[in-house]
């Protein structure tokens, strides 16, 4: 009999584990079902050019019902909610109230958005939900409106809480606001503020490229800004009793794991499932893993950054121990690109290779690149890269007009 694995999610993490098992020459052994409460996949990497204006928002998903051939033997549960999980007894129950029994469980299912530890906050755009393109669109819109009318505006992109998915998202919303703002012509009318809980958000080694676009750009950074209050969708408050008035904020709603997950105990203070680095294992659940967002792995005091790209490793590295696939080594190097407006941007890399494979000694390492003129092109590149490994070389491009 094949083991049975499960995997819930089909974001970067379940499809980079789902199509290590597809891509194995000896996969006959082991059966995979991938759930999902959508049928479709997305790249957060690409929502800003829907609400800059550039493509349409429909061109920013991709219908999962269409990547089947680079996924053989895979069977996927679209549009399928899970409503909990049995980690004892090894199942997984749908909303329909099936019960699917598993050998392997891999959790990656990302992260809810959950701003009710800040009042006010959730009346806020939450920018790590799809849903608030069509508002993020109609929000610079307003801003350059009130700005011709000789108003001025204040953007305010306020990170909630820490870690998050994406770290570079809010300085990138930031720098794409800038541009588009700026070709309306009424940047001066504008400003444009980032606030953090933390001193720096990101690897330290990209602290001074991103200090210089600050000046630059004229964003203003205010580190150690704990949001405790928004009143009226008007004015931020914070810990340290400082306020700012606002036309406009985008919210990084504080990120938890989904109630299903929460639900079975597995879950750290701060919402997270906290894995060995080394396997992505759930301490004391047998033959059960936890990959991307949802997991919670410190670094030398630190978290390990959420994104996509470590998400699909995690996914491929968890296959691997599943199969116990010989002669494995895994690679856990990110290149997170922040654009910049006008064709810029700035290429994080961290490497946290050296961590998985020495958890007690191995240690981080960052490269920058700061890409003035082909950041856009190198976005672009990473992103297509995923949509033929998820969707094949038939898959549809991501292809956004130039900004205007």
């Amino acid at each position: 009999m094949p083991k049975n694995v499960i995997i819930i999610g089909a974001g970067f993490g379940g499809l980079g584990c789902a199509k290590t098992f597809a891509d194995a020459k000896d996969s006959s052994a082991i059966a995979v079902t991938v759930i999902d409460a959508k049928s479709w996949f997305t790249i957060g990497g690409t929502w800003q050019y829907a609400w800059a204006g550039r493509v349409d928002t429909s061109s920013t998903t991709w219908d999962l019902s269409k990547c089947g051939a680079q996924f053989p033997g895979v069977s996927m549960l679209l549009d399928t909610d899970v409503a909990s999980l049995d980690l004892e007894g090894k199942k997984v129950v749908l909303g329909d109230g099936t019960a699917l029994e598993y050998d392997h469980l891999v959790l990656s299912p990302g992260v809810v958005g959950d701003p009710s530890s800040v009042p006010g906050m959730d009346t806020t755009l939450d920018m790590y939900s799809h849903d608030s393109i069509e508002r993020q669109r109609a929000d610079v819109q307003d801003i350059i409106a009130d700005a011709r009318a000789g108003e001025t505006q204040t953007l305010l992109v306020a990170i909630g809480a820490v870690p998050y998915k994406c770290p570079v998202a809010p300085f990138e919303a930031a720098f794409i606001a800038d541009d588009v703002i700026r070709r309306a012509g009424v940047r001066d009318q504008v400003d444009i503020v980032v606030t953090a809980p933390v001193a720096w958000p990101l690897p330290d080694p990209a602290k001074e490229v991103f200090s210089r676009l600050f000046e630059e750009k004229n964003v203003r950074f205010l580190p150690e800004k704990t949001v405790v209050s928004i009143e009226g969708g008007v004015k931020a408050e914070f810990a340290d009793g400082d306020c700012i008035a606002v036309s406009k904020i985008w919210s990084v709603y504080p990120q938890r794991a989904p109630d299903f997950v929460k639900a079975t105990g597995a879950c750290n203070p701060r919402g997270f499932v906290p894995v060995n680095i080394a396997t992505n294992g759930v301490e004391g659940s047998d033959g059960v893993y936890c990959i991307g967002d949802c997991c919670g792995i410190a670094v030398g005091g630190k978290p390990h950054p959420k994104a996509g790209e470590f998400a699909w490793q995690m996914g491929e590295m968890v296959a691997h121990e599943i199969m116990r696939t010989e002669g494995y080594e895994h690679s856990r190097l990110g290149a997170c690109i922040a654009e910049c407006g006008a064709g810029a941007g700035v290429l994080v890399a961290p490497d946290f290779t050296q961590c998985v494979k020495d958890p007690e000694g191995g240690k981080p390492s960052c490269a920058i690149q700061d890409r003035k003129t082909d950041g856009e092109a190198a976005k672009l590149d990473w992103v297509n890269k995923y949509i033929r490994n998820i969707f094949g070389e038939g898959g549809r491009r991501f292809e956004p007009a130039a900004a205007a």
